[in-house]
């Protein structure tokens, strides 16, 4: 599509491109709670009746598609997903359904009267969450970390869902993240570390940015997990990630392409959590210095 636009471009076909991006904004996003479709902030040039405001917009969005294309054919080796998983799956599984207490969740029963009425609602207390979007500079590349998570696995199978060629069921591709449990350090402290265990990297604390916060799954637990943003490259690579081994995590570093992110947001069979689509969401339409 970016091949075939001309130095000069019609208004007609800038007025056409400009439409294409706006719906194209427009991103489904899943939570536990089911699935909203929320438009995301785009830098568009207004609409309006003047030619040279078309102009204007089919230049600017011509080079924005341009770029895309070189980058993607730049860095096609690239790999998003492993067809053939790094990480064992599980074996032997059973489900307790009588647990007992546990000192990651508390569930919990609140009793309230409202608009004359009482009501009960069930919820789960647990840690608040940080998670981080780091941007690998020399790869022009995101980096992804691909884990079991055995919630996913129960309610897959429950499901009856089959494994695909892009992953195994109960493995998803997320950011690195990290529960806020430690109390002597700051929530960009605990976001940094989580970032240099499971990926390898170490950025500077400081160097971590807060692009937003939000509340995970309302009707249940009601967290604040925080994103942040960061940004390296290899001379702060100090190892290879994976998490850490006494926790029992393994986990597996994945680089998802700048030129593939808006494929990788509209693709509906990849297993994923919401904050890594709100964030990348952010990475291409809010971002200062986006480049897509």
């Amino acid at each position: 599509m970016a091949c075939s636009l001309t130095p000069k471009p019609s208004p007609s076909l800038g007025l056409a491109l400009y439409l294409t991006l706006a719906f194209a904004s427009v991103i489904p996003v899943t939570s536990s709670i089911g699935t909203q479709t929320r438009t995301a902030v785009t830098r568009h040039v207004p609409l309006s009746n003047s030619m040279s405001t078309c102009r204007t917009a089919n230049i600017a969005l011509s080079r924005r598609l341009i770029l895309v294309t070189s980058n993607m054919q730049k860095h096609k080796s690239v790999r998003v997903y492993s067809k053939k998983a790094g990480i064992p799956g599980p074996e032997k599984v059973s489900i307790d359904t009588n647990p007992g207490p546990s000192k990651f969740l508390k569930p919990l029963r609140i009793k309230f009267e409202q608009g004359g009425r009482l009501r009960a609602w069930d919820l789960i207390e647990s840690h608040d969450a940080v998670c981080v979007l780091v941007y690998h500079k020399e790869k022009d590349a995101i980096i992804l970390v691909r884990q079991f998570r055995p919630a996913v696995y129960y309610r897959d199978s429950k499901a009856q869902v089959q494994q695909t060629e892009k992953g195994q069921t109960g493995f998803t591709l997320e950011l690195p993240a990290g529960l806020v449990d430690k109390e002597n350090k700051s929530r960009q402290q605990i976001a940094a570390e989580e970032v240099m265990e499971e990926t390898g990297y170490k950025p500077e604390t400081k160097s971590l940015k807060l692009i937003n916060r939000y509340r995970a799954s309302v009707g249940l637990i009601g967290s604040l997990h925080d994103v942040y943003y960061t940004e390296v490259d290899e001379s702060m690579k100090v190892g290879e990630g994976g998490g850490l081994e006494l926790d029992g995590e393994r986990i597996e570093v994945e680089f998802l392409p700048q030129s593939q992110i808006l494929d990788f947001l509209n693709d509906p069979d990849k297993v994923v959590p919401a904050g890594l689509l709100y964030a990348l969401q952010w990475f291409v339409w809010a971002k200062p210095d986006s480049r897509l």
